[in-house]
């Protein structure tokens, strides 16, 4: 009985070991859970504080962005601005020591030198609004007045107190006129026209004396068309276009009725020159020429390929005239020239054959080897000459020589 108990006591404090063990682990599971929760809380929180960092310096970012690049955009203006800053306050305090040395309140001095800067730079900003909308002429020279008694003033107190040094009395009159100057240079200089302005309006003027010199009727007529309609309801160049129609009779500007004449009387000198193309006739049994793959080739050679291109046009053509007309606005029609007949005509007549040439197909004639031709062709190429005339050359050596003259198989 006692071995049972003992045995029984054993298991028991076995299972309560068992226990205490699988109380430790689940603390140190739970404590392991907790651990990773505040870990990952720490990471989110760093995480999110770092994400506001990063928010913070875009923020900043952007700022100093902002600022640079309106600088880098207006480096003229960021200039301007910073030397108004260097120049105003130097300037207002010269003049409350100017003030003061005087004898007048700090208070009282402070006023009046705020009111003479001030009244420069009002003066400055109100000239600047009314740039491109009415005169700025009073409010500059307010402005440089204003300027100038400051400067005066800061140039004496300079004078006085730095008389060891009298160029500082002048950077202290500078110090009130630099900055006007500046900002007025930067709000109406610049506004003049530019060298291409000026270039355009000189040929522009140069184009109006030409016009008025060159066409001074038309020039009448379009500025009485101008003076009739209201003001900016007619361009110049409109009434200038309807005046040459009813002074020159023709609808486009520039072309008047002695242009006209003059290219009709150029066309009718390309009809003399274009004559019929002529008809070569070949004898009979007589081979085709290779060199004159068609019918054309003889006038090709006579006539360049420009002459032949602007024979293409008549002077009885209505519609090589842009509709004018042939005898220009303004003239009664005639009958127009009648045309050459397009008749076939012979070549032009035999030259004589020269004895040189002659000669010349001879050796030629003495050169070939047995069996071979006399053509042509070759002849043409040794002398330079026409085909027709080649032919000839060869028909007179076999004229001399006869079939069995040693030209057996010219041809």
């Amino acid at each position: 009985m006692s071995t049972s108990f003992y045995t029984e006591r054993r298991k028991d404090k076995a299972a309560e070991r068992e226990a205490d063990r699988q109380d430790r682990l689940a603390d140190r599971a739970e404590a392991r859970k907790d651990a990773d929760a505040e870990r990952r809380r720490k990471a989110a929180d760093r995480k999110e504080a770092d994400a506001r960092k990063a928010e913070a310096r875009k923020a900043r970012a952007a700022k100093v962005g902002k600022l640079t690049g309106w600088v880098r955009t207006n480096p003229a203006r960021a200039f301007v601005r910073l030397v108004q800053v260097c120049s105003i306050v130097p300037a207002v305090v010269s003049q409350v020591g100017a003030l003061t040395d005087a004898d007048v309140a700090v208070l009282m001095a402070a006023l009046l030198a705020t009111m003479l800067e001030g009244a420069a730079w009002a003066l400055v900003a109100m000239g600047s609004q009314a740039e491109g909308q009415r005169s700025t002429r009073t409010y500059r020279i307010g402005a440089w007045v204003a300027g100038g008694i400051a400067g005066w003033i800061n140039y004496s107190h300079g004078a006085e107190r730095y008389a060891a040094h009298s160029w500082v009395a002048w950077v202290l009159a500078l110090s009130s006129v630099v900055a006007v100057w500046l900002t007025d240079l930067q709000t109406h200089g610049g506004r003049g026209p530019t060298k291409a302005e000026k270039q355009a309006k000189k040929e522009k003027a140069a184009h109006a004396k030409a016009r008025a010199a060159h066409h001074p009727e038309v020039l009448g007529v379009a500025q009485e068309l101008l003076s009739a309609n209201p003001y900016g309801a007619l361009h110049p160049d409109d009434a200038w276009r309807i005046a040459w129609g009813f002074v020159e009779g023709v609808e486009v500007t520039g072309v008047t009725s002695e242009l006209i004449a003059r290219q009709l009387q150029a066309r009718a000198r390309v009809d003399e020159v274009a004559v019929p193309r002529p008809v070569v006739e070949l004898e009979p049994g007589m081979p085709p020429d290779p060199f004159l793959d068609d019918e054309e080739s003889v006038y090709r050679m006579a006539f360049p390929e420009a002459l032949e291109a602007a024979s293409r046009f008549r002077s009885g053509d209505p519609e090589t005239l842009a509709g004018i007309g042939l005898h220009g606005p303004g003239k009664a029609p005639q009958k127009a020239a009648p045309k050459p007949p397009q008749t076939p005509v012979k070549a032009v007549g035999e030259r004589p054959l020269d004895p040189e040439h002659l000669a010349k197909v001879r050796a030629l004639a003495d050169l070939l080897p047995a069996g071979q031709t006399l053509s042509a062709p070759k002849i043409r190429e040794l002398i330079g000459c026409r085909n027709e005339y080649a032919v000839r050359l060869r028909r007179a050596i076999e004229a001399e020589r006869g079939d069995d003259g040693g030209l057996a198989g010219v041809r």
